[in-house]
Parts: structure tokens; C-alpha cells; sequence
């Protein structure tokens, strides 16, 4: 089995975390009295210096913030998708999976911000600075970084693709298993002896031109490591003792917890339902997560080939485009899910559920779909060439365009409501030819 990589940063005290003035999570007056307007708040931060700022979930999408001075302040979860934070001050603050998407962060200071986890696609930072900044696992897909200071950061295992870097400082920052950064644009970047590629070496003047980027020698140092920060959630005291960082001497997160014990991660979930888990572009090839709660999570484009996953529940999950060739799927849980261009070639899939799943396109050959119930699931333009669907339920399912060459239907449920790959209604005729049973409800 493939050696599982080991997912970044979202660290736990235990304990819950400070008491919030309101049900918001963070104090409503504080958040009214930064939209009043940032001259405002500027002076109060300016008499106030030792104020604390938790503002923490807070919604702030198309605010106008610019210039305002949020340094030290407590800000993770919240949303920033399209605000104006042109020249905004957010040194040492902590932004942990904070919402930035679309955002104007230009020239902004983000030194020895905590943004690990943080949404950054199709931002604008040109000139922004985040010098000694913790970015492990964000997300700068689309983003223009332009001429950026991105110097000591941390970024491992963030992704780039598409990410305009041209002219950005990348002297000494870690890259260490970042996605897709050959994809992203380096023309004109600073890089060094002290900066840390994807595989984990340091760069050479050589991958330097190749990616014509311009390169520089410095006195060679230890790659960056950030400070640990705690990020308050509710544990139990079985999950205590995998996630108590300070006794175990090593860092985990949630993701951590899921591949070492699936029973502590179900109770984590529970106890924790609005947590988002982004598990994109991981690989999780042979993982044995069977019954692992995971509904409503990320993880498009993944690896999940034949890991063991009975009786996992992916409902509402958007897994578009990933990999389960030969998993053990029995039992699995798939309702609602968005499957799109996916592929299960070989995998045991019987009695799974993925009613109303979105399946457009996805791979099926040579699936074990036994006593799978596919009622209302979109399966136009998927290929089940060898597919075993005996017994299945295909009540109200879409099967416009399916290739269906060896297809078992021995006994499977097919309605009135059932579209053929013609894109016609299913009869019983057509039903009886491939051995499946005719019914008129849905």
C-alpha cells in the first residue's frame, strides 16, 4: 500500500474555545462598528491597542476594507469572497480557512499571518506581502500573486494551478508538496538556495531557468517551520489522545485522525458538524476507512483506488472526478453525491447507495454493482460496459447516452420514469429483453 501523505495544518487544544458574546461565534458589535467605516475603526484600534479582535466565522463578502488595520485579530472561518482589502493590515492575524476568493488584496500586509487552510482562488494580492506567513494548504488557484513577497512562508501542500507568481519573492518559503506548481507562473520570481520545492529538495539555479524564474545564492538555513497555532473545537476523550499534540510531540489534524482511528473521527465529526473537510487531490490509495463518516466533504480529484470503504457515507459529497478502480465499496453511501467523471472500473459496489447521485460520464466498467439502488441517479454518458446490475434499482434513473455493451440487468427494478440510452422512457419490452423487471411506480 502506498504510504498515506500526511495532510497540514489545523491544530486542537482541548478545550472549548473562548465564550462569544452572541450566536454568531464572534461579537456583532465589533463586526458593525468595522463596516461603519475603516477611519473609524482605525482610531479605535489605535486607542485601544490591547483589544481583543474576534471576529471569528464573520461574514464580510463584498465588504469594503481597505486599509483597515485588522493585525492580530482572530478571524478564521470567516468571509471575505470579493471584499476590497486594498492596503489592509493583517499582520500576525489569524485567518486560519478564512474565505477569500475573489478578494482585492493588493499591497495588503499579511506578515506572519496564520492563513493556513485559507481560499485564495481568483484573488488579486499584487504587491501584497506575506513575509513569514503561514499558507500550508491554501488554495491560490487562479489567484494573481504578482510581484507578491512571499518570502519565508510556509507553504506546503498548497495548490497553484493556474496562480500568477511572476515577479513574487519566493526566497526561502517551503513548497514541500505543493500541487500543480508547474502549472502556475514564475516568470520573473525570486528563488533561492533556501527555497524548498514540491519534492521536498532545494531549488537549483537550473529549475530556476527552466521555470525562468531568477536565482540567487544565500547562506544556507533550515527550511521554514511555523509555530504551532490551536484552533478550538470539541474533543471527546477518546479523541483526546490522538490529537493532544503536546504529549505526542508530533502535530495532527482532522484528516490525521480519520486514517488512524475512523471510529474517534465519526465521534470528531459529530461533536464538530459545521467543520469544512477539504480532502481535493489527496491520495488515499488502500486507505481502510470503512464506515468513516465523510458526507458533505471535498474531494475532487482524489485517489481512493482500491481502498476499503464499506459502509462509508459520502452523502452530498462533491467528489467529481475521482479514482476508486477496485475499492470495496459494499454497503457505501453515495446519496446526492456529484460523481461527475468519475471512475469505479472494477470496483465491489454491491447493495451502495447513489440515489439521486450526479454520475454524468462517470466509469463503471466491469463494476460489481449488485443490489445497488441507482433510483433517480443521473447516469447519462456513463459506460457500464460489463457492469453487473442484477437486482439494482433503476427506478427514475437517466441513462441518456450510457454505453450498457455486456451489461447485467438479471432482475433489476426499472420503471416507467427509467430514460434509455436512446433518451426515450423505458417500456416493459425493453425491461423483459434484458431480464429486469418492469414496474410503473418510481
Amino acid at each position: 500500500m502506498k504510504k498515506i501523505l500526511v495532510f497540514s495544518t489545523l491544530f486542537f487544544v482541548l478545550q472549548v474555545g473562548p465564550a462569544c458574546t452572541s450566536a454568531f461565534g464572534y461579537d456583532p458589535s465589533l463586526l458593525k462598528e468595522l463596516l461603519s467605516g475603516t477611519s473609524s475603526w482605525n482610531s479605535m484600534r489605535a486607542a485601544n491597542p490591547s483589544k481583543e479582535i474576534d471576529l471569528d466565522k464573520a461574514n464580510l463578502e463584498d465588504a469594503v476594507l481597505d486599509n483597515a488595520d485588522l493585525s492580530n485579530a482572530s478571524m478564521a472561518r470567516a468571509q471575505f469572497n470579493g471584499a476590497s482589502l486594498n492596503g489592509a493590515n493583517f499582520q500576525n492575524a489569524k485567518i486560519l480557512f478564512a474565505k477569500l476568493k475573489r478578494s482585492n488584496l493588493k499591497n495588503a500586509h499579511l506578515n506572519g499571518a496564520n492563513l493556513s487552510g485559507a481560499d485564495f482562488k481568483n484573488s488579486y494580492a499584487k504587491g501584497a506581502s506575506f513575509n513569514g506567513a503561514n499558507l500550508t494548504r491554501a488554495d491560490f488557484r487562479f489567484a494573481n500573486f504578482e510581484g507578491a513577497n512571499l518570502a519565508e512562508t510556509d507553504l506546503q501542500n498548497s495548490r497553484f494551478f493556474e496562480a500568477n507568481l511572476s515577479r513574487a519573492d519566493l526566497r526561502g518559503a517551503n513548497l514541500t508538496g505543493a500541487k500543480l506548481l508547474r502549472q502556475a507562473k514564475l516568470t520573473g520570481a525570486l528563488i533561492s538556495n533556501n527555497t524548498i520545492l514540491p519534492s521536498g529538495e532545494r531549488a537549483t539555479s537550473l529549475w530556476a531557468s527552466l521555470n525562468e524564474a531568477k536565482y540567487s545564492e544565500e547562506t544556507e538555513k533550515a527550511p521554514v517551520a511555523m509555530k504551532s497555532e490551536f484552533f478550538p473545537i470539541h474533543t471527546t476523550s477518546r479523541t483526546a489522545a490522538i490529537l493532544d499534540s503536546e504529549s505526542a510531540g508530533i502535530e495532527k489534524s482532522p484528516e490525521t485522525l480519520l486514517l488512524q482511528d475512523v471510529a474517534a473521527w465519526n465521534t470528531f465529526r459529530k461533536d464538530n458538524p459545521e467543520m469544512e473537510t477539504d480532502l481535493q487531490e489527496e491520495n488515499l490509495e488502500g486507505a481502510g476507512l470503512e464506515g468513516a463518516d465523510l458526507k458533505k466533504v471535498t474531494m475532487t480529484s482524489s485517489t481512493m483506488n482500491g481502498a476499503k470503504l464499506d459502509k462509508a457515507d459520502f452523502s452530498g459529497s462533491d467528489l467529481v472526478k475521482t479514482s476508486w478502480k477496485r475499492a470495496n465499496l459494499k454497503e457505501t453511501v453515495f446519496r446526492n453525491a456529484n460523481l461527475q467523471g468519475s471512475n469505479f472500473e472494477r470496483a465491489f459496489m454491491k447493495n451502495a447507495d447513489l440515489s439521486r447521485a450526479n454520475l454524468t460520464g462517470t466509469q463503471f466498467y466491469g463494476a460489481k454493482l449488485h443490489g445497488a439502488n441507482l433510483n433517480g441517479a443521473n447516469l447519462s454518458n456513463a459506460n457500464l460496459y460489463d457492469a453487473d446490475l442484477a437486482k439494482a434499482d433503476l427506478r427514475g434513473a437517466n441513462l441518456t447516452g450510457a454505453k450498457l455493451i455486456y451489461t447485467i440487468f438479471d432482475n433489476a427494478l426499472i420503471s416507467a420514469e427509467t430514460v434509455i440510452p436512446s433518451g426515450k422512457k423505458a417500456t416493459s419490452g425493453w425491461a423483459t429483453l434484458r431480464g429486469a423487471r418492469f414496474v410503473r411506480k418510481k
